[in-house]
């Protein structure tokens, strides 16, 4: 969240049940982004908040409805006025005085008994203007309010997208090239191209000479239901119950589909350049829809969970194509050229983003260790490695390197966590060779230490592995690429007859079992006792592999939790806000307090709690919140946040308690937290969730993140702001942690 204020106010507002809950009206223009709500709030509180104080304002009980000194405030947390939301739908939320009653553009909103509001909102590309009027009570059917005061005017502006083309004009837009990085790609690989360009033009794309002609998203398809409704009228004429529609399905000889490129005068010459190739002629096909963007639709995009229609599915102006790499293409940092031609007239434009073939792999290695590592570009990520790990990489999509783990298996890893090895890589010069990271394994030893049992792999340099969790059967699988077996046992590390007699019983490990999947990869299984796992972790000593598997804590045996090491952190804090309530609040704020509280009922408990931050003025960075949480070898770790929406959803709707995991050790404990928060509050149960979250990838700890209740839900909010409330939250994640604890 970027957030830019100065200069609040506060007045307060009363509720039915005394509680007196701070209202924020601003005196200053305000303007941010976040991924859940804008995050609009006051740092007036922020020392308060630091030393622990209430979340309640100063000041005697407020205004009623009459009262002219702050009736007719109303205060808008979201969204900012003049900002920019991408969906067709948005929100309104903010703050009145209690017992008054509100109009968004002649339609009443919705008042929760604090004053706090919600309205949905729907949008038109562009501005929106929406008016909101103060009313002197809420309307009834006995009685409706009356407007009271001057209306607050607010514009939001929904994004508009991009004008199409020009049919009049022949032209390419340069700023719409796909691929939009530069690429290094293997023989045999389909690369995709894209661009807009006029519509009805022909479009085709030169790359070391070949010339890939483009299709249009949806004039094609227009051609083809036109081509349907022309048969299915002259089927009629005839007398006909059947007719063949476009694909030629009732005639041997191929209907020929013509499109405006058809139609062009260059069509010519651009099948002589590609040699006349008409696949589908070839196998007795028409191109009834060779549209590479038919059925495709591009304008979706995701928030919480949810996909929306951000942009339009398709684009007349939107032109596809593709081509498959060969072994003979050698071009080497080339730009993609791209041309539109109509009625003998043509335009070109030269993509910035060059395009390497790669027929040489290369060498490099991790530069340190908790190096991310992703299914795709900026996709998901999978088990980090450690530094010191050789790889094997076969191309590259603008700052990330393609990483060869096995012939079936591709990740990908930023440039900036390598290292050439050996030195001198370049796109220009990717022929860096070497020792191939490969290695047998000639044996696997088992160990047990205060950690807890180890599996370990000598091997003869640091390969890329990938660990995978279950509970349900309880085991830990290991693959390592590159690795082949070469072993037929599994002995204890230890070669002392005393220590082995002592130590070989492995505590936590049942079986282990190995096989070979395919040609480089090796699979470990190490079947666990039980039915939960404590954490894990794996790393390299030397050129070892170790699999490790923590040990449960060692908890006192009068019920309390002496002897556990749990980390607390606060969501957000210092120049990170978090979302933002109904009067302004951030989130940062309230986390903190219901953190704080949770830190010392967990010590009353008998707990050593770790905390990542205890002021509101910290900025600690996530890599640094888990290393905190690491490095204390914590038991388990608790994240306490609270909730909001993205635009183009229901704040009245979407709201309750909602808990996220990432690895199937913490699905346990992120149900049983869920469940007594609820029972402690109250909120609706929204579900134990799967999150790629910073704070529950950890492994080396069961970690879950809690979403107590919604800043943007009125009711839930103002329950939250109540110390009470807060105290319950507290009481409730305790609870949850002892029934976790309770169940061996």
């Amino acid at each position: 969240m970027h957030l830019k204020s100065s200069g609040w106010r506060y007045i307060a507002g009363a509720v039915a049940t005394g509680l007196v809950l701070s209202v924020v009206l601003p005196s200053a223009d305000l303007c941010c982004t976040n991924t859940k709500n804008a995050g609009i709030g006051t740092d007036a509180r922020s020392a308060e908040i630091a030393e622990g104080g209430s979340l309640r304002a100063a000041g005697a009980n407020a205004a009623s409805a009459a009262d002219a000194s702050g009736a007719a405030n109303i205060f808008v947390a979201y969204p900012p006025d003049n900002g920019k939301v991408p969906a067709s739908s948005s929100y309104i939320v903010g703050a009145i005085a209690p017992g008054a009653g509100l109009t968004v553009n002649g339609q009443e909103a919705r008042v929760g008994r604090a004053g706090f509001f919600a309205h949905v909102i729907g949008l038109q590309p562009g501005a929106n203007r929406f008016n909101l009027q103060l009313l002197d009570r809420p309307s009834s059917q006995q009685a409706p309010g009356r407007p009271f005061g001057p209306p607050k005017i607010i514009t939001v502006n929904r994004e508009v997208p991009p004008p199409p083309v020009p049919a009049g004009e022949l032209k390419i837009l340069p700023d719409s090239i796909s691929p939009a990085v530069e690429r290094g790609v293997l023989p045999g690989e389909l690369v995709e191209f894209s661009v807009r360009a006029t519509p009805g033009s022909t479009v085709s794309m030169q790359i070391g000479g070949h010339v890939v002609p483009f299709y249009p998203s949806v004039a094609l398809k227009q051609q083809i239901q036109q081509r349907k409704i022309a048969a299915r009228k002259s089927a009629a004429a005839r007398g006909r119950g059947k007719v063949a529609i476009a694909n030629g399905a009732r005639h041997n000889t191929p209907q020929k589909l013509r499109t405006p490129s058809n139609a062009s005068p260059a069509k010519a010459s651009l099948a002589q350049q590609t040699g006349g190739y008409n696949p589908y002629r070839t196998i007795g096909m028409s191109p009834v829809d060779t549209s590479a963007n038919s059925g495709v639709n591009i304008g979706l995009d995701a928030a919480y969970g949810q996909v929306y229609q951000r942009l339009p599915a398709a684009r007349a102006d939107r032109y596809v194509g593709f081509i498959k790499i060969s072994n003979l293409d050698q071009f080497e940092q080339t730009n993609p050229i791209f041309i539109a031609e109509k009625d003998g007239r043509s335009v070109s434009a030269t993509s910035p983003y060059k395009i390497t073939v790669v027929h040489q792999p290369f060498l490099v290695q991790t530069a340190h260790d908790n190096t991310i590592v992703r299914v795709g570009p900026g996709a998901g990520r999978i088990t980090p490695l450690v530094r010191g790990v050789r790889l094997l990489a076969d191309g590259w999509h603008g700052d990330e390197l393609r990483i060869a783990y096995s012939s079936t298996k591709h990740v990908y890893i930023s440039k900036n966590d390598m290292t050439a090895a050996p030195p001198g890589w370049s796109p220009s010069n990717p022929g860096a060779s070497g020792a191939l990271p490969a290695s047998n394994v000639r044996t696997i030893n088992t160990k047990k230490d205060g950690y807890g049992d180890a599996l370990l792999l000598p091997l003869s340099q640091r390969l890329p592995y990938q660990v995978e969790q279950s509970v349900h059967p309880n085991k830990l699988t290991l693959k390592i690429y590159g690795a082949t077996q070469d072993t037929d046992w599994v002995s204890p590390a230890d070669t002392d007859a005393d220590e082995i007699s002592k130590r070989s019983n492995l505590d936590l490990v049942d079986g282990i079992s190995f096989r070979q999947v395919q040609d480089g990869v090796f699979e470990v299984t190490a079947q666990l006792k039980g039915d939960r796992q404590w954490g894990y972790k794996v790393d390299y000593e030397g050129t070892t592999l170790r699999l490790r598997v923590k040990h449960a804590p060692r908890l006192a045996a009068d019920g309390s939790l002496t002897g556990l090491k749990i980390c607390v952190d606060p969501g957000h804090g210092g120049t990170e806000s978090g979302s933002t309530g109904c009067n302004g609040m951030k989130e940062k704020q309230l986390n903190l307090e219901m953190a704080l509280k949770f830190k010392a009922a967990l010590e009353r408990a008998g707990a050593h709690v770790i905390m990542t931050r205890t002021t509101d003025s910290e900025t600690v960075s996530l890599d640094e919140r888990v290393n905190i949480a690491v490095k204390a070898d914590a038991d388990l770790l608790v994240s306490v946040h609270n909730n909001a929406l993205p635009d183009g959803r229901d704040p009245w709707k979407e709201h309750g308690t909602s808990t996220y995991w990432y690895h199937p050790q913490s699905t346990e404990l992120a149900r049983g937290l869920k469940d007594s928060v609820i029972n402690a509050v109250g909120f609706p149960d929204i579900g134990c969730r799967f999150q790629n979250l910073a704070l529950c990838r950890p492994t080396s700890m069961p970690a879950v993140l809690v979403e107590v209740g919604f800043m943007i839900h009125p009711d839930e909010f103002a329950q939250m702001l109540d110390p009470v409330v807060q105290e319950r939250v507290a009481e409730g994640l305790l609870k949850g942690v002892h029934r976790y604890l309770a169940r061996k």
